[in-house]
């Protein structure tokens, strides 16, 4: 079988082993180091945008990240290797931030790709070239253990013409690993320079390659602490000091007495002893989010298989595998409240010359109980088995049957429970009230009845996913064979999305949705000019064409074209260019809703200050249609000189009636000009008719944070449900340029710089509004991404060096707007492979590693923002690690 001939010839150092990350970096095809792996072969190995290309999908270009690219990086998951791309933009669905447009489903804190910064469900995952099972949101790709990948490929590039809906900005394709004939295991400990954050992982693969196919087994464990904010002097509320907003609020311990409007700050010591140490116009400011984690604590357990068995020189059975669980832990900011307190209440303290029954405290209870923490964990698994036949004429055929389930849980269980509240307010007996005042009165019976309300929303998914496919030639023209690959795809996937809120006994109950996707395809490759008809300036002309019918059981149906050409006119320059439609037919969660409720949230003041209090709308949208989008591109692949190659692409994407959630967009104020007459945002009365109009009709509060229970003290509105608002346009330049140099006897020298420079990124927030410039703005797809590795192999040492910079930008969420500096952190990274010093049983095969990640400790650029629930304050937790300097040490071993 060809396949498992490229598995024979391959085994030894593992596939391209000896592929530095350096060479293959955006948005450049494999180059071989090795010299038993000829640039064809390398290119051959490319699956991912093509059913029949044997090397990079031809129009585009694939970039490739092998085994030792995968080990280089230090990265302890996958996602975390593929977020070093620097195509790769940190928006949406992140464990460290969630204030993005799909941030709010993200309710496990997982991590997916989202290319060019165009979407989180923009960018296609697959597994070994086929669908994922996942949460019906997104697909993150840790779920497979790094040992467990043969190697990365990513094609930034509209693809849904071959493989459907969601690859509008490209897609990533996880190969498991076939060649491992032996075994492999490595541990690894990082921890920050202060001690606040640390992570370690472990773990083990066997393979064997027998004489008809192979088997491989991969496992790890990674265990993840949690990053507090506290622990981070920028992360704060107070940025006078260097030069931002007061964005402090008034919730405090002590709080702050509120009596007709007029404000006073509460001493320490607060009795009726001295009633009258109150002053009119003072308040107390405080930290609105104490205690939050910037990262989750985390730990994984993932597992993964293959195996291949030649049953015959015709039949080939395959299968693939994986199990994967990740549970999270995640501390909020201490809970506050504003605080209606009766005379009644037991430790009521009337201040001199009040007569009313009652006022008003906005307090925190810091002192009171620890932080509020959510729990869960993403949990998936699915198996793949697959038949491969070898027809006459160079014909095959490929059947495969995939069935995964998922269960994702996201579970709080210390939610204020506001009828305890006002209970507790109200009493007189010193047993059962709340003491406002935080003098430590309360009773813990008290505290735990007030701290008892439960917030748990489950996700099960389950996709049962059917594929056979044809490819082989039709006749041979004089530059090579016309090929033709044709097929046809089903998709059965069913998810259920739970939720239980209120008393601890609410049960969960659960919504079920189905949805079901036919689809057939096809593609034909057409060689013009080839070896047997190559002419000065007509090397190569190759043409393809695809096309792909999706029928959708709840969002219609649709067909996509895409053209790619490449042209090489002579060695050492290839032309290439695409064409082509793509969509994305909206999740069931945006189209039904995680929820149907309101929520209070606090939302970036742009003109400074505290944050201001407003509500927003969850809930099903059924009008809701898919997005559609036309791309192309045109690029040049250029080796002027041995040992240089340059690759350029030039990208454009026109997203048409591109799917918003604003839920979580608590910045969305700056951005209030582009949604005028859309109703997305009301103020004033119009936001409070609107929101007693949902209530009317049954949509429940289900948070209400301070200031105030009543619907009358609140003036914003925002409609947070999945609309299709409009339009947005995203071209930009792909770049690449790779150097190795033989320096010396036993020294080789790697050189490579790559990036992503984004010319244009303009958004239409509907039909018809005017399409406004959002590029390099906070939140939005930055300009300019790029990194620089230099690898320096000095025999058995090698010296790696990564810079990584993140150009600066406008922060526009305040006025007037702020110039926020760029991020440039430096990597620095050392391998011994003892074997090649020194003989013996155990070491020929040891490997061990020293790393300092942010070699200069260089902080987040500051960023004049309020913290938030979702992510960032003081800094940007999409372009920046607010980790700082760390340190880490690992041994590796194969034998």
């Amino acid at each position: 079988m060809q396949n498992l001939g490229r598995i024979r010839r391959l085994t030894g150092g593992g596939l391209l082993a000896g592929v530095s990350l350096a060479v293959l970096c955006l948005p450049g095809v494999a180059h071989a180091q090795d010299e038993g792996l000829s640039q064809e072969d390398a290119n051959k190995i490319i699956v991912t945008g093509s059913r029949i290309s044997s090397g990079a999908p031809v129009g585009a270009t694939a970039t490739v990240l092998g085994r030792e690219e995968i080990t280089q990086s230090g990265s302890i998951t996958i996602d975390r290797v593929i977020k070093e791309l620097p195509q790769n933009f940190d928006l949406g669905v992140s464990e460290n931030s969630r204030a993005q447009a799909g941030g709010s489903g993200n309710i496990v804190y997982g991590n997916t790709v989202n290319l060019r910064g165009i979407g989180p469900y923009a960018t296609l995952v697959l597994i070994d070239g086929h669908r994922a099972v996942n949460n019906s949101r997104s697909t993150d790709p840790s779920v497979l253990p790094t040992l467990g990948v043969q190697r990365i490929e990513v094609v930034a590039n509209g693809a849904s013409a071959i493989y459907g809906s969601d690859a509008v900005a490209g897609v990533v394709n996880l190969i498991p690993r076939r060649d491992l004939d032996g075994v492999e295991g490595f541990a690894r400990y990082n921890t920050a320079e202060d001690g606040a954050f640390d992570e370690w992982s472990a773990g083990a693969a066997f393979g064997k390659i027998f004489d008809r196919g192979q088997v491989m087994v991969a496992f790890e464990h990674v265990e993840r602490s949690n990053l507090s904010g506290d622990d981070r002097k920028f992360y704060t509320s107070n940025q006078l000091p260097i030069g931002g907003n007061d964005y402090r609020v008034t919730g405090c311990a002590p709080g702050t007495m509120i009596i007709d409007g007029t404000t006073y700050a509460l001493p320490d010591q607060y009795t009726q002893a001295n009633a009258g140490a109150i002053t009119p116009g003072t308040s107390n400011r405080c930290d609105s989010q104490i205690g939050q984690d910037l990262f989750p604590q985390q730990k994984y357990n993932s597992l993964n298989g293959t195996a291949t068995f030649e049953v015959t020189d015709w039949m080939e059975l395959f299968f693939d595998g994986y199990y994967s669980k990740r549970k999270f832990r995640r501390k909020g900011a201490v809970i506050s409240a504003q605080l209606a307190v009766p005379e009644t209440n037991a430790f009521f303290v009337r201040p001199p010359g009040f007569t009313g029954s009652s006022y008003t405290i906005d307090y925190s209870f810091v002192n009171d109980i620890p932080t509020s923490e959510t729990t869960g964990s993403a949990e998936s698994w699915q198996v793949s088995p697959g038949v491969r036949f070898n027809l006459p004429f160079q014909w095959q055929v490929e059947a495969l049957l995939s069935y995964g389930k998922t269960k994702d849980f996201s579970g709080s269980y210390d939610g204020l429970n506001r009828g305890a509240l006002a209970a507790a307010l109200a009493s007189s007996d010193p047993a059962t009230a709340l003491d406002p005042y935080g003098l430590g009165r309360t009773s813990q019976s008290v505290l735990d009845g007030l701290f008892d309300q439960i917030f748990l929303a489950p996700t099960n998914g389950e996709l049962t996913f059917y594929e056979i496919g044809a490819h082989g030639p039709l006749f041979e023209l004089p530059g090579g064979e016309v090929k033709l690959a044709v097929g046809y795809e089903k998709q059965d996937f069913t998810v259920e999305l739970g939720s239980a809120r209120g008393a601890p006994t609410t049960p969960i109950s659960f919504r079920t949705f189905d949805r079901k996707v036919d689809s057939v395809y096809a593609e034909l490759l057409v060689p013009i000019f080839g070896a047997g008809n190559a002419t000065p300036g007509l090397r190569e002309l190759e043409l393809t064409a695809a096309v792909r019918y999706d029928d959708y059981s709840d969002a219609g149906d649709t067909t996509n074209p895409q053209f790619g050409v490449n042209w090489t006119p002579f060695y050492g320059l290839k032309l290439r260019g695409s064409y082509g439609t793509s969509f994305r037919a909206p999740t069931i969660p945006e189209i039904y809703g995680n929820s149907n409720a309101l929520f209070g949230q606090l939302y970036q003041n742009p003109s400074g200050g505290a944050p201001l209090l407003g509500y927003t709308l969850s809930g099903p949208n059924l009008d809701l249609g898919p997005e559609t989008a036309t791309t192309w591109s045109v690029g040049a692949d250029i080796e002027p000189i041995d040992r240089l190659r340059i690759s350029l692409t030039y990208f454009d994407v026109a997203y048409d009636n591109q799917v918003t959630a604003l839920l979580s967009n608590l910045a969305i104020l700056a951005q209030e000009r582009q949604y005028a007459g859309t109703g997305v945002i009301l103020h004033d009365q119009a936001a409070r008719d609107r929101i007693q109009s949902l209530v009317d009709q049954g949509i429940p509060i289900l948070l209400r944070p301070f200031p105030g229970d009543d619907i009358a003290n609140v003036n914003l509105f925002v409609d947070g449900r999945s609309l299709n608002l409009g339009k947005s346009i995203t071209r930009g330049i792909d770049f690449n340029i790779g150097y190795s140099a033989e320096i010396g006897k036993d020294d080789v020298l790697t050189l490579n710089a790559s990036g992503t420079y984004i010319t244009d990124y303009k958004v239409a927030v509907s039909p018809v509004a005017e399409q406004v410039d959002q590029l390099n703005l906070i939140f939005q797809p930055l300009k300019f991404k790029a990194r620089f590795v230099a690898n320096w192999d000095h025999g058995p040492l090698s010296l790696r060096t990564m810079i990584s910079h993140v150009g600066g930008y406008t922060n526009n969420v305040v006025t007037p707007s702020e110039k926020v500096d760029s991020y440039t952190p430096v990597d620095l990274s050392l391998t011994w492979r003892v074997g090649e010093t020194f003989s013996g049983p155990g070491l020929e095969g040891l490997e061990l590693s020293a790393e300092v990640r942010n070699l200069f400790d260089v902080d987040p650029p500051y960023v004049n923002v309020a913290p938030g629930p979702n992510g960032s304050g003081g800094y940007d937790a999409t372009a920046a690690n607010p980790i700082g300097r760390q340190f880490a040490v690992g041994a590796r071993v194969r034998f």
